[in-house]
């Protein structure tokens, strides 16, 4: 195995983890008049990223952190990304729709067996909220995990304020 430059490595997962401190402070500044609270910054453990058509674990931390209720923000070295747990009764074809089209590179999955996605937007391209919506009615999950990946911390502020917009519009929220 030829060696990595560590020092990519290095300065890389440096302004991982710097911009999801930032990202934090700025919303705990930001979120609690909206009924949410933000927890601080952890090391997560045990996650899976998309790479080469295939969920694959992370066997090392990234950061992350909870706005409660019901979403988690974070990190990964493929992407920037919320996590918003939804009830299965809460979830409607015009959420899955605006969803979807708001968030162009998300993932929709059950909270249990999460490797098994209803979406993909690597491998799914542009499908039908019906379709979508369709799989999630058959499934025997009872949560439904709406992730979305982003660029830069920067998009993912923004994405984390719209996905709160959309949420309150269609009363996903447990606030």
């Amino acid at each position: 195995m030829a060696k990595p430059n560590v020092r990519e490595i290095h300065d890389f997962l440096n302004e991982m983890w710097e911009s999801i401190f930032t990202l934090n402070e700025e919303l705990k500044a930001e979120l609690p008049g909206e009924g949410f609270k933000v927890e601080d910054v952890e090391e997560v453990f045990g996650a899976y990223v998309f790479l080469d058509g295939e969920w694959r674990l992370m066997k090392y931390p990234h950061p992350a952190f909870e706005i409660k209720p019901q979403i988690e923000v974070g990190a990964t070295p493929e992407s920037y990304y919320f996590v918003v747990a939804v009830p299965k009764e809460k979830v409607s074809e015009n959420f899955v729709g605006l969803f979807i089209e708001i968030f162009p590179r998300s993932f929709i999955y059950g909270a249990e067996d999460f490797l098994n996605d209803v979406y993909n937007w690597r491998r799914d391209g542009r499908v039908s909220p019906t379709e979508v919506l369709e799989k999630i009615s058959r499934s025997d999950e009872k949560v439904f995990q709406f992730e979305a990946n982003f660029g830069s911390a920067k998009a993912l502020k923004q994405g984390v304020k719209r996905l709160i917009e959309l949420g309150k519009r269609f009363e996903i929220f447990d606030l």
